[in-house]
């Protein structure tokens, strides 16, 4: 149901980021906040016309504001059908607010849609035969397997689950977010506390059961399979199924969203990934320790886990370095570390035929001193990163790097750190042992890049004008002012009382901190465990 003066809106809003992405220096906020005021206004007036509500999550998704995003996607009332295509909306932009609760759940929305449709397919389908309706049984049949079976936005969604599933917050399951609680509130969470891997004893169990539930094509796991059987982005065959066309008013600027591209790169890095992260719990599940000094023998077991790790790291190299692949150096150098570390955890269980555990320190030791020296390129990396880009984008990486690369990072130095304890090359030993004396060095130049992300949420906290200023006054003076400016009177009127434009800056300001209050207490917890290698602590 469309009001008239509903176009209105939408092309004021459109000209307001036109303007925010001319600007040559730093975006001026105050536009995107009226534009957010604008449109809150008009979703009160005009409470049933979708399109109002698409445009306003594209400007809150522009103001880093993912928890009002989520809201209004919900008052949307996607459901069914609507979610492979429609969901585009706001699934990314839960990754980069750090809502990964959220994205878990409608990424399994996405996956139970899949599943259910595949078996209801088939009974329809039979029915249908039975009764002579053998057109329709072929459409169905056809439909199943050329778009939903392949479809793209079931790739995206597995991707995401195994991604953020460590991330899960139990309290914010089933409708918890909306409560909008106080920061001295939020429960306390631990990493894979809920689900996903976390470097601790439970590991090898979850591992085995991730691997069997990865036999079904609509589970999460699955996507380990799908990854494993593509090297290049052309191997993979796809159906993008989302509806492009409700998007029809963004005529003046165009929301980024993700090029299809961009999704199965996205989607197939994260399967090679977890393809080997889970490879290399398994192999450090049956390690043995050392007898007298001695290198343990390989079983069977060991040997076959050992050539899937192996295996799994070079699909991971072959496909990073594919030429369809884009990916930033700060990620490169990332995974370059996470694959540092399988190495490493290979090499201490099975090592070369007939090595000594002095050739295997040594061969380990180099390895750990390679993915040190890593580190301190990625800290680089980060700090020109946040130096040339403003402060929400800095925390908006943090969000992404949390899932895709540091929690990863994390669970393999403490799964390295349990090997190192079984041969006898543990923490208190860094003074004796060159294996220990390196991996503490890791160690602590990962917590180093952890303090490094931490600064950047808490500037992304603080939300303020392009000149980072905190004075809201100020900030809701210069967005009526560039309402008044573009000449949108009637739009004027409605936002005169300053109501509407503060309304937008708390909804930015609440849903910020919502994302830092659940990034930071993973980042803190890694940082605290870690502190265990620093022996002036």
């Amino acid at each position: 149901e469309i009001l008239p003066g509903d176009e209105i809106i939408l092309l004021i809003t459109q000209y307001l980021q036109y303007q925010t992405s001319c600007e040559s220096q730093q975006p001026k906020t105050h536009n995107l906040i009226a534009a957010a005021a604008l449109l809150e206004q008009a979703m009160d007036h005009s409470p049933y016309n979708p399109h109002l509500k698409i445009a306003a999550i594209g400007v809150y998704s522009q103001l880093h504001a993912a928890h009002r995003a989520l809201s209004i996607y919900n008052d949307l009332g996607v459901k069914q059908i609507q979610l492979d295509s429609c969901s585009y909306l706001i699934l990314p932009l839960l990754v980069r607010g750090g809502l990964y609760t959220s994205a878990i759940e409608l990424s399994s929305s996405i996956l139970r849609l899949h599943g259910s449709t595949s078996k209801d397919v088939k009974d329809y389908a039979s029915k249908s035969f039975q009764n002579g309706y053998l057109l329709k049984a072929k459409e169905m049949v056809t439909f199943q397997r050329e778009k939903m079976r392949p479809s793209l936005q079931l790739l995206h969604s597995k991707g995401i689950v195994m991604d953020c599933a460590a991330l899960m917050n139990a309290s914010d399951l089933n409708g918890g977010l909306a409560s909008k609680e106080p920061r001295s509130n939020v429960p306390a969470v631990k990493l894979g506390e809920v689900r996903g891997l976390c470097g601790g004893e439970g590991d090898l169990a979850k591992a085995e059961k991730l691997i069997t539930d990865s036999e079904s094509h609509f589970n999460a796991p699955s996507i380990i399979h799908d990854a494993a059987r593509t090297t290049s982005l052309r191997d993979f065959a796809f159906s993008d199924n989302r509806d492009m066309t409700m998007n029809y008013f963004e005529i003046l600027y165009q929301n980024r969203r993700l090029t299809e591209k961009e999704m199965m790169s996205e989607s197939l890095m994260r399967g090679h990934i977890h393809g080997m992260l889970v490879r290399a719990v398994m192999l450090s599940g049956v390690a043995k320790a050392p007898k007298k000094g001695k290198v343990p023998k390989c079983s069977e077991e060991m040997t076959y886990r050992y050539l899937s790790l192996v295996d799994a790291l070079e699909r991971l190299n072959q496909f990073s370095k594919g030429h369809d692949i884009e990916i930033n150096d700060l990620e490169m150098e990332l995974l370059e570390l996470l694959c540092a570390l399988c190495q490493a955890i290979a090499t201490i269980v099975v090592g070369k035929d007939n090595d000594s555990m002095a050739e295997r320190e040594k061969a380990v030791v180099s390895i750990i001193e390679s993915g040190t020296k890593i580190l301190g390129s990625v800290r680089d990396s980060f700090k020109s990163f946040a130096y040339n880009t403003i402060d929400d984008q800095s925390g908006t990486m943090v969000c992404q790097l949390l899932p895709d690369r540091v929690v990863p990072t994390y669970i393999l130095i403490e799964t390295t750190t349990t090997l190192f304890a079984l041969f006898g090359w543990g923490k208190r030993k860094r003074k004796t042992k060159p294996a220990a004396a390196a991996l503490a060095e890791l160690a602590l130049s990962f917590r180093d890049l952890l303090s490094d992300l931490m600064h950047a949420t808490s500037l992304f906290r603080a939300f303020g004008d392009e000149n980072n200023s905190t004075d809201v006054e100020l900030l809701i003076k210069n967005a009526l002012d560039s309402i008044i400016d573009r000449q949108a009177d009637v739009a004027a009127t409605h936002c005169e009382d300053h109501a509407s434009v503060r309304r937008a800056i708390n909804e930015v300001s609440v849903s910020r901190s919502m994302t830092t209050d659940r990034v930071d207490p993973f980042l803190v917890e890694m940082w605290e465990n870690l502190g265990s290698f620093d022996e002036t602590e």
